[in-house]
């Protein structure tokens, strides 16, 4: 009699234990959908949002209507990468009518963002363009601004300030770089190397600057394999513990295209 006290007394405790854990959840969910699935009414004919396709297009002086998705202009490919980088990398936000993505690191988003995440990295890695997503996110205007202000970018017409203290915005042209690229460039290759780290810790940073993409769109065909690996090395997740030498064969979670070893 004893006994079956004790186990019915057991079960009710777990039980309870279950139920906690189920409210806790519960709460968690209430409170990510009250903040980050707000109804998206503020989009319409904002000039403060547009989406990436719509930007990327501005930017490139292109019409978003009349572009190919099977032959995209390398200027208009290089401004999506752009903000798609920007948006992986927590940059700049990013929003889809229904709600925010990639809004932290908890468990909750990541489950909910995972479909984002393959989109993304369809876009960064294979190169893949999806015109209907690129023009279901929207960015802001003001984080745009200033993405480009540290970055040196040049603005999108469309969004440039009527008024800014003199000297604010300050090309890479008028800068005294060497060579005239080189701060962005470094700037994109290690953007590109956070976002595959990410992904993958393992990559070795031989590889990453050996990677087509980084080479493509990080500019990284401009300059020596060893100039980009001593850019991204700080980044790097498993500095401390890689072994010096030739870098393992590449059997990593993600698949990417690298230059041979010979060529560079």
């Amino acid at each position: 009699m004893c006994g079956g006290s004790l186990s019915r007394a057991a079960n009710q405790h777990n039980n309870k234990n279950r139920s906690q854990e189920r409210q806790a959840i519960s709460r968690q969910l209430n409170v990510f959908n009250y903040h980050h699935k707000r109804p998206a009414m503020f989009l319409d004919d904002n000039p403060d949002y547009q989406t990436v396709w719509q930007l990327a297009h501005n930017w490139a002086d292109a019409d978003p209507d009349k572009t190919d998705t099977n032959a995209i202009s390398p200027k208009l490919r290089e401004h999506i990468i752009r903000l798609m980088l920007a948006i992986r990398n927590k940059n700049i936000s990013a929003r889809t009518r229904k709600r925010s993505i990639f809004i932290d690191d908890s468990v909750i988003s990541l489950i909910v963002d995972t479909p984002h995440y393959l989109k993304t990295l369809n876009c960064l890695l294979k190169d893949a363009i999806n015109k209907t997503y690129l023009d279901s996110l929207y960015v802001k205007r003001e984080e745009v601004i200033e993405l480009c202000i540290r970055s040196h970018y040049d603005l999108p017409s469309c969004w440039m300030p009527k008024y800014l203290p003199e000297g604010q915005i300050v090309t890479k042209e008028a800068k005294n770089y060497r060579p005239a690229d080189e701060t962005e460039d470094r700037i994109r290759c290690q953007a590109i190397a956070s976002a595959l780290w990410e992904l993958d810790p393992a990559i070795h940073p031989n590889h990453i600057a050996r990677s087509k993409i980084l080479q493509r769109i990080g500019n990284g065909a401009q300059y020596d394999i060893s100039t980009i690996t001593d850019w991204i090395a700080e980044l790097d997740p498993q500095k401390d513990c890689r072994k010096p030498g030739r870098p393992p064969k590449p059997q990593y979670v993600i698949k990417f295209e690298m230059i041979p070893p010979s060529k560079k």
